[in-house]
């Protein structure tokens, strides 16, 4: 992946020579400049009115077409369209960044929250996750509104306060939304953000942009084992952290065998053409009759692994003793299960119980966010999107996946049964493995004007 030179793939950048980069890479670097760190109740109410007063006083058009809410400290613009009878547009981002780790604060080339800009880059937390789309959608918008454009469909965007933590901004806009009728042809969320290497699927020499059409779910279990402590001397029917190792690797090889997905079905069908290497090339030629088959080779990857497991990965300990020769007393673990779309929590909880039989070890559900509803590359907007994509990138093939994180846009089905998970941003796979969640974050100016390229042709072709 990381011989991808994706600046070989940009084209088009021509295109839109009016709207004023120099100006969106500023507005960008305020935006970063804004500290939008959800820590629950004792969040910093500061920052994020900072980047509300800044998204008011920098698109002037937008503010005058639509109606502007603050729910909380989320954010919902409504630009009605000329034909109030076209489901909407429904765009997504969020406001909210993570921390920088406690430590690394002076790696940083440049100040995580300095919003710095040079020559070449946006520097700072959010450039990537995501308020490079936060200010993206904004700018397109606006520079459609700004030409004179009016849109027919109403265009809607909802920014949460909170998705890398509770998510609770985005599940009370989509309320509202639903309370009030809205229904969406489509919408746009965060997914996947640079190209990848085809070889990692059997198709060396291609180069892939993803648009996905759900996501993982999402599910922490607390296993606790009692003890009584005591002397070592007798460990009669074993310590409570020796039978809570004994149900992890249980649990471990009750693990569901790999499977192909609707979705991951049709990426292959989708690469087909162009998968080289055996035994996948004559796999692929019938992906339904030997899916299994194909399943078993892609889990013995690690980077398509996550696409065909409802993962677990034992994360937390807690509970051994302090000294070699006393025995512990109550032992846990937390283990944190990413489940394959199609697969539900408590398909999860029978086979870890079934697995748990005869340990003593209890299980504990602490949290579940459900997989995503399983879209497909037929519905609305996804050509639109694909296109968008080819026509700035070329010599790329958009195949339909889904995302093996979380986004906010799961919150939102109930109002859209089309939804789309993909940034426009293609940055280098450097700087995607070193900046999210990590240290100088940035985002190129190049790549930055790109994306913002693509969200105005998507619009252009979906909503004018």
């Amino acid at each position: 992946m990381s011989g991808i030179n994706v600046y070989a793939h940009y084209t088009c950048e021509g295109e839109y020579p009016d709207l004023d980069y120099a100006g969106a890479a500023e507005r960008l670097a305020q935006a970063i400049s804004c500290r939008t760190i959800d820590r629950g109740e004792s969040t910093d109410e500061a920052p994020f009115e900072r980047l509300h007063a800044l998204v008011r006083s920098s698109y002037p058009h937008v503010m005058a077409a639509a109606d502007v809410e603050e729910v909380g400290r989320s954010l919902l613009i409504t630009c009605p369209g000329t034909d109030p009878s076209l489901p909407c547009a429904l765009l997504l981002a969020h406001q909210d960044v993570v921390p920088v780790a406690p430590g690394t604060e002076s790696a940083w080339r440049h100040g995580a929250f300095a919003g710095h800009l040079d020559e070449s880059h946006v520097w700072g937390r959010g450039a990537l996750d995501i308020k490079d789309m936060l200010m993206g959608e904004l700018e397109a918008l606006e520079y459609l509104l700004a030409r004179g454009d009016r849109p027919r469909r109403t265009v809607i965007l909802a920014f949460g306060a909170d998705e890398e933590t509770a998510s609770t901004g985005a599940t009370r806009l989509a309320a509202i939304l639903e309370g009030r009728g809205v229904r969406a042809a489509w919408l746009l969320d965060e997914g996947t953000t640079t190209m990848i290497d085809g070889a990692v699927w059997g198709a060396p020499g291609c180069v892939l942009a993803d648009v996905c059409v759900s996501q993982k779910g999402y599910l922490d279990l607390r296993l606790d084992a009692r003890g009584e402590g005591g002397h070592s001397s007798n460990p009669f029917g074993g310590t409570s952290l020796e039978r809570l190792c004994t149900a992890v690797a249980r649990i471990a090889e009750a693990r569901p065998a790999p499977s192909l997905t609707p979705i991951v079905r049709d990426t292959f069908r989708a690469l087909a053409p162009h998968v080289a290497e055996e035994p996948l090339r004559t796999l692929v030629k019938d992906v339904d009759a030997n899916a299994d088959a194909i399943a078993g080779l892609a889990a013995a990857r690690r980077e398509l692994h996550p696409f065909v497991m409802t993962t677990m990965a034992v994360d937390m300990l807690e509970g051994g003793s302090a000294a070699p020769n006393v025995m512990p007393g109550d032992a846990s673990a937390t283990v944190n299960f990413r489940l394959l779309p199609g697969t539900t929590a408590d398909d999860v909880l029978a086979w870890v119980e079934g697995a748990l039989g005869g340990t003593g070890v209890t299980a504990t559900l602490l949290h579940a966010t459900p997989a995503g509803r399983v879209d497909s590359a037929g519905k609305a907007g996804y050509a639109e999107v694909a296109e968008a994509l080819t026509h700035f990138y070329r010599d790329v093939e958009v195949v339909p996946s889904f995302v093996c994180g979380g986004t906010d846009a799961i919150r939102y089905e109930a109002v859209c049964d089309s939804i789309l998970r993909v940034i426009p941003f293609r940055p280098t796979p450097e700087e995607v493995a070193t900046g999210v969640h990590g240290v100088d974050e940035r985002i190129s100016r190049r790549t930055y004007a790109q994306g913002i390229r693509v969200l105005v042709r998507l619009l252009e072709k979906t909503v004018l």
